[in-house]
C-alpha cells in the first residue's frame, strides 16, 4: 500500500464510523453538554444545608418597601433596610449547623413622605455585633443568641433573617415539579409593622429547574406566600387586625455545596385595623421588594 492509498484508507468513513474513536467522542460531547444544562425533569435531589467547621459564608439582605398609612396615622412612609451578615460555621452534630455570626454592615430607615426620619437608625450599633444561630439541615432556625442589644437592634438582625427569602427545606428527595409547604409565625414588630402580633407566613414552594454550574448542581426554588395575622390575645382589648396579602421569591441552592445563593422577590399586603369607638376601620397597604445572596 502507497502513502495516497494509505491516506484514503485513514479518513475512509467506513474506517471512521467503525472506530472506537468515534463513539467516544460522542460520549464525551453528550457529557458536555450535560454539564452545562439543565437535569433530567426525573432526576431527584436531597435538599440540605451542609458545612465544614471554620467554613465562613458572607449574605447581603436588602428590603424596600413603601407604605400607604392614612394620614391620622402617619401618612405615606418608605421602610430601606440593609444588611450584610459573615456566617462561620463553629460545629456540625448531626442535623444541627451552629453558626458564628456577625454584622459586617448595616443601616435602617423609615421616613416619611416629606423625608422625615419616623425612627431613630441603630444600625451604628450594630456593625461589629456578633451573635450565635443554629439551623437544621432543612434551614429551620433553632437558635438565634444576641446579647447586649436593645429590643430594636435585636429585632433588625431577626427580621433580616427571617425575610431574607431563604425556605424551608422538604423533608424527602424532590424532583422537578414536586412541591411542599411550610408555616412561619414572625411578631409583627420585627417586620417594621406597629401591630399587636404576629405576621403569619404560608410558604407553597416549589422546584422550579435542576442544573449544572461548573462542579456543582443548582436548584431553583419559587416560594408562594400568602400573608395572615394572629392578634395578640388580650394586647389592645377590642382592637381588631386583619391581613391579607402576598410575596413571591424566586431562589437558588447549590445542592453540591448545601447553602444558598440568592433569593429575589416582591410582596404587596393590606392590613385593615379596627379601632373601637373611632367608628371605622383604617387600612394600611404596602408593597415591596427584598433581595438576599452570598458576597464574593
Amino acid at each position: 500500500m502507497n502513502g495516497r492509498q494509505m491516506d484514503r484508507y485513514l479518513v475512509s468513513p467506513r474506517r471512521l464510523g467503525g472506530s472506537p474513536l468515534v463513539p467516544l467522542l460522542i460520549l464525551t460531547a453528550a457529557a458536555a453538554a450535560a454539564a452545562a444544562g439543565p437535569l433530567q425533569a426525573q432526576d431527584a435531589v436531597r435538599l440540605r444545608l451542609d458545612s465544614t467547621a471554620g467554613e465562613s459564608l458572607t449574605y447581603k439582605f436588602e428590603l424596600s418597601l413603601d407604605i400607604a398609612v392614612p394620614p391620622e396615622l402617619g401618612g405615606a412612609q418608605r421602610l430601606e433596610s440593609l444588611m450584610v451578615l459573615q456566617q462561620t460555621t463553629r460545629n456540625v452534630r448531626g442535623d444541627t449547623l451552629y453558626f458564628n455570626s456577625a454584622v459586617q454592615d448595616a443601616h435602617f430607615s423609615l421616613r416619611s413622605a416629606e423625608g422625615v426620619e419616623m425612627l431613630p437608625d441603630a444600625s451604628a450599633d450594630l456593625v461589629g455585633q456578633s451573635f450565635r444561630t443554629a439551623f437544621t439541615r432543612r434551614a429551620q432556625p433553632v437558635i438565634i443568641e444576641i446579647e447586649g442589644q436593645s429590643s430594636q437592634a435585636n429585632a433588625q438582625i431577626r427580621s433580616a433573617l427571617r425575610q431574607g427569602g431563604f425556605p424551608t427545606l422538604p423533608e424527602r428527595a424532590v424532583r422537578v415539579g414536586d412541591r411542599w409547604k411550610d408555616t412561619v409565625r414572625i411578631r409583627a414588630a420585627e417586620m417594621g409593622m406597629a401591630a399587636p402580633g404576629f405576621l403569619i407566613l404560608i410558604n407553597d414552594i416549589s422546584l422550579q429547574r435542576l442544573s449544572r454550574s461548573g462542579s456543582s448542581t443548582i436548584a431553583d426554588i419559587l416560594v408562594e406566600t400568602a400573608y395572615d395575622f394572629e392578634p395578640d390575645q388580650g394586647a389592645l382589648p377590642g382592637v381588631s387586625v386583619e391581613m391579607t396579602g402576598s410575596r413571591a421569591d424566586s431562589v437558588r441552592f447549590d445542592v453540591t455545596r448545601g447553602h444558598f445563593l440568592s433569593a429575589r422577590g416582591a410582596q404587596d399586603f393590606t392590613m385593615s385595623l379596627t379601632v373601637p369607638g373611632l367608628g371605622q376601620a383604617f387600612a394600611v397597604r404596602g408593597s415591596g421588594e427584598s433581595s438576599a445572596g452570598l458576597v464574593d
